[in-house]
This record gives structure tokens, C-alpha cells and sequence, in this order.
């Protein structure tokens, strides 16, 4: 069997860039949309029946089909990079309000 090259950030973006090349954005939009339903109902499964192997793993599939949908929307739309931060500061001053 040969071995896979390890996982860089350059050949992980050449693999999200040539799937939005390939499919297109729009594509790629509704994916990442079918994505994040099916994260939602894995967590409503993890909160209905707990740490089981099957809602684990399921989980964390979907976790990380959500997390390469959203490495595809930053390459499409860009980053949020001052939204993420902004958010992140708000959320520390709630943090600290309590």
C-alpha cells in the first residue's frame, strides 16, 4: 500500500482548492449547508444517547466534514479574520462579566 504525504497546509489548501475548481462555490456552499445538518443532528444524537462508540465516532466525522467545509467557505469568501476576533473579545468580556 503507499504511503500517503504528510498533511501541510499547502497540500491541504491545494485539495479545497481543487474541489471548489472542480464542483465550483455554489457547490461547495451547499455541501458545507448538508454538512453542518448533519453535525447538528450527530450533536442531538450525542445528547440524546451520550458518549457511545457509534455517536462518537459519527461525531467527530462530522466534525471534521463541517471543518473542511469551512476551510472551502475561507477560501471561498475569505477569511473573518477581524469578525472571529472581535467576537472572541466579546466573549471574553462576558466571560469576565460573571
Amino acid at each position: 500500500m503507499k504511503e500517503m504525504p504528510e498533511m501541510t497546509l499547502e497540500r491541504e489548501t491545494q485539495i479545497l482548492e481543487g474541489a471548489i475548481k472542480k464542483w465550483g462555490p455554489e457547490a461547495q456552499i451547499v455541501v458545507a449547508i448538508e454538512e453542518m445538518a448533519e453535525l447538528t443532528k450527530a450533536l442531538t444524537k450525542y445528547l440524546r444517547y451520550g458518549e457511545i462508540s457509534p455517536v462518537m465516532e459519527n461525531l467527530k466525522s462530522e466534525m471534521a466534514d463541517v471543518s473542511i467545509m469551512l476551510n472551502q467557505l475561507v477560501l471561498i469568501f475569505g477569511p473573518p479574520d477581524d469578525e472571529e476576533i472581535e467576537k472572541l473579545e466579546r466573549l471574553e468580556r462576558r466571560l469576565q462579566d460573571d
